[in-house]
């Protein structure tokens, strides 16, 4: 049996102290835009979005833009700001997700999974609740590092492939051409074993 009291302890003293807002700048903002209207139009049947880790919310009129209902969930201050620019946000832990399984044909991340101190259960939470797919955006280690304030999880991009696939999201678009960050887009499918997923996980970049 497995106590989590020391668990929620140290979540919630990362929480308190690493959490900072994140205001919406140009250059986020431009390549966030970049990603909805190249893939996220492209997706049959894509009509409620799940932006995990939203920030301010800045995407949500984006996603409108196209026809999808949006939802955001954010922490910190950045929930107070998206409040009061009468955006659709929750306050809440994009690891423990009250909603039920499959609420939501996309998962929406863009720069927020490297906060997440445990990855691939964080992964396994959207698989949870995402009906279909997930685009997923990370920072380059290349670029940005590999730590820094609230960032536990900035990872190369054959470790990336590896958490999708062992939390059961299977790459089907990716794009690593920008030296900022790496751009996938996954389908939810079966979680498997991991000899299961052996052969692709073998696979060269």
């Amino acid at each position: 049996m497995r106590e989590y009291h020391n668990l929620e302890r140290y979540l919630n003293e990362l929480i308190d102290n690493d959490v900072y807002p994140q205001p919406e700048d140009e250059g986020h903002t431009n390549w966030t835009k970049a990603v909805i209207f190249k893939w996220i139009t492209k997706l049959p049947e894509c009509k409620t979005v799940l932006d995990l880790g939203c920030g301010e919310a800045f995407a949500q009129p984006m996603f409108e833009s196209i026809g999808m209902e949006y939802l955001g969930i954010t922490l910190g201050k950045d929930f107070q700001v998206a409040k009061s620019l009468n955006r659709n946000v929750e306050l809440i832990d994009f690891s423990f997700l009250p909603y039920e399984d499959n609420s939501f044909d996309l998962g929406f991340s863009r720069h927020s999974l490297e906060h997440s101190p445990m990855p691939i259960l964080t992964l396994m939470e959207w698989h949870r609740v995402i009906k279909q797919w997930l685009c997923v955006v990370l920072p380059k280690p290349e670029y940005w590092l590999f730590g820094g304030q609230n960032h536990y999880g900035i990872m190369p991009l054959k470790q990336a492939r590896f958490m999708f696939e062992r939390a059961g999201w299977s790459v089907i678009w990716e794009d690593h051409e920008t030296k900022e960050e790496y751009r996938f887009m996954c389908e939810k499918r079966t979680r498997q074993t991991y000899e299961e997923d052996e052969a692709y996980l073998e696979k060269d970049e």
